[in-house]
């Protein structure tokens, strides 16, 4: 359908097609896409109930989906502004992708952009964002946007008449047909998600903005806390934590590929402790006696506990060496009250010694190893005497 006028942007310049629907009084066309052909703009759908040639409609764009593509449009601009910074001016647009629901970016490249650089790049575009400088569109010769240093894109067709030139005051010019917001601010926040090359010498970047960018940002956090919670460490321990699993994987790894292989020497298996766990609450509780274990084994053992599983508590006995009480427990537990080192002080005197530590880690060490038996009992039900105070809140 073609109306003799319309609010309807025709896809062009990038930026796709709005959607919406026209309205008379026998029907309407549900407007699924918008083109250009030749002069015309053209509505293309599907029909409900009759309408002809002569009547008036009501033209209504999809405001929601309109609002999107024009936050991630001024988005490109700036993207494009601050790339050509940190890259160099090389780094041109090469072609481009805007719609709602986020955008694309191709510019020349013979290698990765750099993790750093673009963070680097986000962190300027985001920087227009918060100026919230206005977005100025305005008509004018080829001649006078040449002489204002206005981009202009390969692949782009202008008239030499009269052109139209995107400015956000104080950083960026384009030609530019597309639509837009009226200032940076209503773009909202910008992230980029991903980085690749799309052929010899052509990378393309993509982003979301708007409240797609704060969705990524939530799921994306919300990611790491589930991670942090499965390894029993912090938040920012995180990629730490998994650096030394997988070391301890390629060290099994490669131990079972050996003659006789198995646990590694030295070192006992946190698989077969966590087999024998017990559950009090979400926690789970280890509780073990290993006669030939010192207190660095002990420490091992509980280390690969941290970084393999979740929530949980070991209280552990070693006699290589003298008796020696561990107790243990993931960070979350610690946060919640649990103190490894008060339980550790109270059950020392029973295998003749003392000990301490830190409240996710403590260990004393004896000389009585008749005791250790009774001290390994009694660490352990103070041990869930606490766990219960934690669960029942």
């Amino acid at each position: 359908m073609v109306l003799d006028r319309t609010p309807f942007y025709a896809e062009g310049g990038g930026q796709i097609g709005d959607r919406g629907e026209l309205v008379g009084e026998r029907g309407r066309m549900v407007v699924e896409d918008t083109q250009r052909a030749g002069d015309a703009i053209v509505h293309v759908g599907r029909l409900e109930g009759e309408l002809a040639v002569g009547e008036t409609v009501s033209a209504r764009v999809d405001e929601e989906r309109r609002w999107g593509a024009a936050r991630n449009h001024t988005a490109t601009h700036l993207l494009h502004r601050a790339l050509r910074d940190v890259l160099g001016e090389q780094a041109k647009q090469a072609g481009s992708w805007v719609g709602p629901d986020g955008l694309r970016f191709d510019f020349p490249a013979d290698a990765a952009t750099p993790r750093d650089a673009l963070r680097e790049v986000e962190r300027r575009v985001n920087g227009q964002v918060r100026r919230n400088v206005a977005v100025i569109p305005t008509e004018m010769s080829l001649a006078e946007a040449q002489a204002l240093g206005a981009d202009m894109f390969f692949g782009e067709k202008y008239a030499p008449e009269r052109v139209r030139v995107m400015r956000v005051d104080g950083y960026s010019a384009e030609l530019c047909g597309g639509t837009h917001v009226a200032a940076t601010g209503q773009i909202g926040s910008f992230r980029i998600t991903g980085e690749s090359s799309i052929g010899t010498g052509l990378r393309r970047i993509e982003a979301v903005s708007g409240a797609a960018a704060d969705e990524l940002v939530a799921d994306r956090l919300e990611t790491l806390r589930t991670a942090a919670q499965s390894l029993g460490a912090p938040e920012e321990d995180v990629p730490a934590r998994i650096a030394a699993l997988q070391a301890r994987l390629r060290e099994a790894e490669k131990a079972a590929r050996e003659p006789g292989g198995g646990t590694p020497a030295g070192r006992l298996d946190a698989a077969a402790a966590l087999t024998g766990a017990q559950a009090a609450g979400e926690a789970k509780v280890i509780v073990e006696r290993y006669p030939d274990a010192d207190g660095a084994a002990l420490r091992g053992l509980a280390d690969d506990l941290r970084a393999s599983t979740g929530r949980f508590v070991a209280v552990l006995a070693g006699e290589r060496g003298g008796p020696t009480i561990l107790v243990a427990a993931s960070r979350d537990l610690v946060g919640e009250g649990f103190d490894a080192a008060e339980i550790v002080r109270q059950v020392a005197p029973l295998i003749g010694g003392g000990g301490g530590g830190r409240p996710e880690l403590a260990q004393a060490g004896g000389k009585d190893a008749s005791g250790l038996d009774a001290a390994l009992r009694e660490a352990a039900r103070l041990a869930l005497e606490v766990l219960q105070r934690i669960e029942n809140g």
